[in-house]
């Protein structure tokens, strides 16, 4: 078997399904088999992937795993050379899957790789970066982001300003990335410490310490319906990445490094709390003034 691909999947029928059809023509020549592990949703997910793709090993949860330990679930069954995680709210173009396996069997110093993402309209998702660090989580606030943009451009964010060209990075993102068996083998599977979040970023770190390169690889285009599972969440999801946060920086840095990570991501969150206060602040004052005005 080539390659194992593990689908995880939380009410996202509809760009699953889309995902699943797109998945022979990016595999094309490769012995393959696909997991999709289910974590208990209620848009009948599961029942559409038993009966349209039934030759998928299907792992229906009871309940909501998350991201690392419902991958995990596949990843132990998997029988493939290489195994790709791969988000269900994504398309993998025709041949994308076969270049990331060719790259892969010319490089056995290759740890993990992740392809070139594009949004929904085919623009560049941009893909690949160092691994976090305090000063870089400030950018999760717009107007420090908008500064660093301008002073220093995209290299300080990603390590480069070019992503039609093959390059060494640090971390690449969980939506789509490629592991050779014998790696996970050598450095464990994820960690089920996270929930969701930063799991794939604490893995590259392991195997990148483990002596791994990590490659970012543009020759294979993945289409990535950003967030497509997650934007109906946001409030919880800021929460479990301030808790997934703290989970990668005690396992990864030092406590002074950890102490101020974690003042920069309490801030993120207080700042996320107040966004979400005020947009509800404004549905109901707008429901208010409805209600008034006969409306």
């Amino acid at each position: 078997m080539d390659l194992s691909i593990v689908i995880v999947n939380y009410n996202t029928c509809q760009l699953l399904r889309a995902c699943l059809a797109s998945l022979p023509a990016a595999a094309a020549g490769l012995e393959c088999e696909v997991w999709v592990v289910d974590n208990a949703s209620q848009d009948h997910s599961a029942d559409m992937v038993a009966a349209e793709f039934p030759a998928v090993h299907l792992i229906a949860s009871e309940e909501n795993l998350g991201f690392a330990k419902a991958n995990n679930l596949a990843l132990k069954r998997a029988s493939g050379r290489y195994c790709l995680l791969l988000n269900p709210d994504t398309e993998p173009k025709p041949g994308a899957l076969r270049r990331m396996v060719d790259y892969l069997d010319a490089h056995p110093d290759v740890g993990a790789i992740g392809p070139k993402l594009l949004n929904s309209d085919g623009s560049l998702q941009r893909n690949g970066r160092p691994f976090p660090s305090p000063l870089r989580e400030l950018l999760g606030f717009d107007v420090i982001r908008k500064l660093f943009s301008r002073l220093l451009g995209l290299k300080f964010e990603f390590g480069r300003d070019d992503f039609d060209v093959q390059w060494n990075v640090d971390h690449v993102s969980g939506a789509c990335i490629m592991v050779p068996r014998r790696v996970i083998e050598e450095v464990g599977m994820l960690d089920e410490a996270f929930f969701m979040f930063y799991e794939e970023v604490e893995w590259c770190w392991r195997i990148k310490l483990a002596g791994y390169r990590v490659v970012y690889l543009p020759q294979a285009e993945v289409v990535h319906h950003w967030m497509g599972s997650v934007k109906s969440q946001y409030r919880q999801m800021a929460r479990l990445l301030l808790k997934s946060s703290f989970i990668y920086y005690r396992k990864t840095a030092s406590p002074p490094v950890r102490l101020l990570a974690a003042v920069v991501n309490v801030a993120r969150l207080v700042r996320n709390e107040f966004i979400y206060m005020g947009v509800v602040g404004k549905r109901l004052l707008r429901r208010l003034i409805g209600k008034r005005s006969g409306l």
